[in-house]
């Protein structure tokens, strides 16, 4: 039996924090023994993306916004492939706010990206624990 996660860590009327139909078609993909390695992917990238975002921050307080650009452009893909749309979001637009030169815009983007992961993280917590 499927649970509903869509209102998980969002108020009512907003977008969920990951696409399910993303999860549960990672979820299909098999080892070659035929079991799911949906656990090994979802922690690489819980593991992963705390790392990125500190260096994010890092990079945004030394203004290196070369190094937000491409960690912007990294971590996209990756919230991309977990159907993190409204991370993928935020990345698409650290991206350009780097691009633009706008140092405060990325800033404020990285706080909203850490922000952001939070709810994602709770969201794929909760979908890896048992209903």
């Amino acid at each position: 039996m499927r649970q509903d996660r869509t209102a998980l860590a969002r108020p009512e009327g907003s977008p969920a924090a990951v696409d399910e139909t993303v999860i549960e078609q990672l979820a299909s993909i098999t080892d070659g023994r035929g079991f799911s390695v949906l656990g090994e992917l979802l922690n690489a990238f819980l593991g992963a993306v705390p790392g990125r975002l500190e260096a994010l921050e890092r990079a945004t307080a030394g203004d290196d916004l070369q190094a937000v650009a491409d960690q912007a452009h990294s971590l996209t893909g990756s919230a991309a492939s977990f159907g993190a749309r409204g991370m993928a979001d935020l990345c698409r637009d650290l991206h350009a706010a780097a691009d633009k030169g706008d140092a405060e815009a990325a800033r404020h983007l990285v706080g909203d990206l850490q922000a952001e992961f939070l709810g994602v993280r709770a969201w794929l917590m909760s979908f890896r624990s048992p209903a």
